[in-house]
């Protein structure tokens, strides 16, 4: 597997989440950011290629790879007793490599720790989904699983759970009370979540529209406006 693009390797060689096998980097290249990268490389004693242009060429399809790349396994993931945090996003039913490192992107940066998954091999599209979401990705704890249903009945515990879904139970998500550990799940477009994660739920919240639409938001936009507005009332009731 190949990553490009500085913001991607940085972030593999950071987290360790990988094995690594070379580093490349354009022989014309030099600065301050590929110094800090050699230096990442040799502290964890990855193999450097001062490579040419021709060779980035036969190994990258695009022009966003800026002369460096990193070949590299497919991550491994985080167990169980790893997930940490006390807000947790799960995502069931996004399929889209760029749609989901949106949704990691925007997790990590609204203070998001540790996100679940069901089990899925992203294969090739493992690339996209790190630089779609500027490396975040490989900072947060990252646990897939097999069985949703009973992993969330293992953090009952420790976690409420509230789910993104509209039925006769269902309130705005500005009227629950997020203060305190909480599992945030968000079902894709298409597929919503499963019935597992439903039933494990505590609570069900919308997100009230300002007009009568009767679409549903993206999981990229909806995961956005549930974290900035579980955030906003966690600052808000800390002050």
């Amino acid at each position: 597997m190949i990553i490009e693009g500085s913001l991607s390797v940085k972030a593999v060689l950071e987290n360790g989440n990988h094995k690594i096998h070379r580093l490349m980097i354009l022989e014309s290249k030099h600065s301050k950011d590929i110094n800090y990268i050699l230096h990442l490389a040799h502290r964890e004693n990855v193999i450097v290629e001062r490579v040419t242009q021709g060779e980035i060429d036969q190994l990258t399809i695009g022009h966003t790879h800026g002369g460096i790349l990193l070949e590299c396994e497919p991550r491994d993931y985080d167990v169980a007793d790893k997930i940490v945090g006390d807000l947790v996003l799960l995502i069931e039913g996004v399929e889209d490599p760029f749609n989901l490192g949106m949704m990691l992107r925007t997790a990590y940066i609204m203070g998001v720790q540790s996100v679940i998954t069901p089990t899925r091999n992203l294969g090739h599209s493992e690339p996209v989904l790190i630089k779609a979401s500027a490396g975040a990705s490989e900072k947060l704890v990252w646990h897939q699983s097999d069985d949703l249903g009973n992993l969330l009945k293992s953090l009952k515990e420790d976690y409420q759970i509230a789910s993104t879904l509209r039925n006769e139970l269902a309130i705005e998500i500005g009227e629950a009370d997020f203060n305190g550990p909480w599992i945030l799940a968000i079902g894709g477009e298409m597929r919503g979540l499963s019935k597992a994660v439903v039933d494990a739920s505590d609570v069900y919240v919308t997100i009230s529209y300002p007009i009568n639409a009767r679409i549903a938001l993206s999981a990229v936009s909806a995961t956005s406006m549930c974290l900035y507005e579980i955030n906003a009332q966690r600052m808000g009731k800390a002050k």
